[in-house]
């Protein structure tokens, strides 16, 4: 594990315009492009800096279980001119098999007031973030300070401050970032730590967030798209109550219970906190996770609760699919719990599942069909195997798949590329049809809500599809937003019109909001999304990619944190949900014994009571509305 010594030049702090910063004065558009120096944060007057970090300071970089190496690079148009680089040959390891210390070198004593603030990027990266990890240490044992953050492919400023809990001990403190989960080049500039004493306001510094246009209390679009919820997405239910002899019942209690909404809420599970039994426990199903009994049973409760149809993170992906029909170790157990529990559990519940999926059209990425580039013939034989298993054997319980995701993809070897056209991807949803007839299939992209760049590309494969008579059923998004993707509301709803020009059925089908610590702009931003997206009339699903952080593949972006506290963006979705989209009214009939309710599409009870009789019917309320007559006996 090398060591290495380099540092920067320290800065003399000063204000240099205003403090809020907006994420695109932050990053740049693409690798090499150049930033203005003068819209990057910088603390006010009255800090030491207590670090040091450049070429001509000391760092040390640790790796282990992967190659790696570190090294100083020049960059140009940013606040700094040198950036620290660590290159590896794994895309995705435990985060502590790459590790950056820098010694802090000024006195920090308990009480001070401490800012931090460095920058961060990954060239080359895809537009999806990875975790870094950053803490800084008053000693070899003792935590003053932790920050998780989502690291992106363009340069990205974080700023931050903290309260020091005791005071640091100069030999053994330093900060350190664990970056093996960040993927294959990171790097990291402008690391600066500045103390400010006992008795500066630490509300008074400044501090990194983003923002995007349509957030304001007021905005006029989120207006318009509340009033349209309430147009589109409710019906008129009249409620008729007679006696026995067909009289009209007057001042009769009618209690109008909505049970299942017509727009489906989804979100992504793992089987086995979903299914595992209770001497099961204590789990790990994801890496270094560890999943109690107690955990599971909310888990699963929030699931029953708020959730009409789940995606399988993994059990249904090919891969993961043949593993759990092999007699390999714990894949035995894992097709127990998936088989014998987690489904009935889904169908008792009248939880919904969804495929997640079919085929993979980027080759590059997926190690199965890695194996078949340059070989279509035998691709489409283990394709064609494949779902001659899968979708036969799942038909009791999927009611829909993502049959082709990324369809758009990445790399150089996408299936269009390596069959020489997209006809391909007609006959996968043909052979997909014939074989799960009753069950809906989608396709499925990202980057066409965040970022954007794939929406035309997007919109030609739908058209071909629809060319070939083989349009998809649902058209889906995977709407994974981060600080460098906040998409305006109103952009996200012209894209809707778009994309409904040709696709009549649209779904977000991978949601979730990572905003950093921002838990407030995370809420702000979710809760825009989701009123857009419920406003407009083609949008038939929300399925969220996650609920829970101890869960979440970005654990910022949750809903619910590790001790199952609900954070902002969780109450924003409760109220939604639950409150301002749910219908649950008592009435009383009126002298023709009639009462009238308008409520959000879907299905209800409908329970009338008087003078000691009662009588309750179930009723379905759509667009068209619905009249039912229960009569007293």
């Amino acid at each position: 594990m090398p060591l290495q010594c380099v540092l920067p030049v320290r800065f003399s702090w000063m204000v240099i315009g205003p403090i809020l910063l907006t994420l695109s004065s932050l990053v740049t558009t693409g690798f090499g492009d150049e930033v203005s120096v003068q819209n990057a944060i910088v603390a006010p007057d009255g800090g030491n800096d207590v670090m040091s970090f450049g070429p001509e300071h000391p760092i040390e970089f640790e790796f282990e279980n992967v190659d790696a190496s570190g090294d100083w690079v020049s960059v140009k148009g940013m606040p700094f001119t040198k950036a620290y680089s660590i290159e590896s040959n794994t895309r995705f390891s435990n985060r502590k098999n790459m590790r950056v210390r820098i010694p802090i070198d000024g006195p920090v004593a308990k009480g001070d007031v401490v800012l931090l603030s460095f920058w961060m990027r990954r060239p080359g990266a895809g537009g999806q973030p990875n975790a870094a990890y950053l803490s800084i240490n008053a000693d070899s044992k003792s935590q003053a300070f932790k920050y998780y953050l989502s690291a992106y492919s363009d340069w990205t400023q974080h700023v931050r401050s903290f309260q020091a809990k005791a005071g640091f001990d100069p030999s053994q403190s330093g900060l350190r970032f664990q970056l093996g989960e960040a993927g294959q080049r990171v790097q990291i500039a402008g690391v600066q730590l500045v103390n400010y004493g006992a008795d500066r306001d630490i509300a008074s510094l400044p501090k990194s967030t983003v923002d995007y246009q349509g957030r304001d209390k007021d905005a006029e679009w989120r207006k318009e798209a509340l009033a349209r919820i309430e147009k589109i997405r409710k019906g008129d239910l009249t409620v008729s109550v007679v006696d026995s002899d067909g009289k009209p019942v007057s001042d009769a209690q009618v209690h109008v219970a909505m049970t299942q909404h017509a727009f489906g809420f989804g979100n992504a599970v793992n089987s086995e906190v979903l299914g595992a039994d209770e001497i099961d426990f204590p789990i790990n199903p994801k890496r270094q996770i560890i999943v109690s009994w107690d955990e599971a049973q909310k888990y699963r409760q929030i699931v029953q609760r708020y959730f009409d149809r789940v995606t399988f993170e993994s059990e249904l992906r090919p891969h993961v699919w043949k593993l759990l029909k092999s007699e390999k170790g714990g894949w035995v157990r894992k097709n127990r719990i998936f088989t014998d529990s987690t489904i009935p559990w889904l169908m008792q519940n009248n939880i919904a599942a969804r495929g997640h999926y079919i085929a993979w059209a980027p080759m590059d990425f997926n190690s199965v069909e890695k194996e078949f580039v340059g070989n279509p013939e035998g691709h489409r034989a283990w394709l064609w195997e494949h779902m001659g298993d899968v979708l036969p054997e799942t038909a009791s319980y999927v009611t829909e798949w993502d049959t082709i995701n990324h369809i758009i993809g990445w790399g150089k070897h996408t299936y269009d590329k390596e069959y020489g056209g997209r006809q391909i991807y007609a006959d996968i949803m043909a052979e997909a049809r014939r074989l799960a007839p009753q069950a809906t299939h989608a396709i499925n992209e990202g980057m066409v809500l965040p970022n954007g760049y794939k929406r035309e590309p997007y919109k030609e494969i739908i058209r071909f599809l629809n060319d070939q008579g083989q349009a998809p059923d649902i058209v889906g998004f995977m709407a994974h937003f981060g600080l460098s993707t906040l998409t305006p509301p109103e952009e996200l709803l012209q894209v809707y019109d778009e994309f409904a020009e040709i696709a009549p059925r649209l779904q977000l089908s991978e949601f979730d909001v990572e905003a950093g610590q921002d838990e407030e702009l995370q809420a702000d931003y979710y809760r825009d999304v989701m009123i857009a997206t419920f406003s407009h009339p083609n949008f038939v699903a929300i399925v969220q990619w996650g609920f829970w952080e101890k869960m979440h593949w970005k654990p910022a972006a949750a809903l619910w944190r590790a001790d199952w506290s609900i954070k902002p963006a969780g109450e924003v979705f409760v109220d939604l949900v639950t409150n301002q989209w749910w219908t649950d009214e008592t009435v009383h009939t009126d002298a023709s014994g009639e009462c009238e309710v308008r409520g959000f599409h879907g299905d209800y009870t409908v329970s009338v009571e008087h003078e000691g009789k009662a009588v309750s019917v179930a009723v379905t309320l759509t667009a068209d509305g619905n009249e039912v007559r229960l009569q007293l006996k």
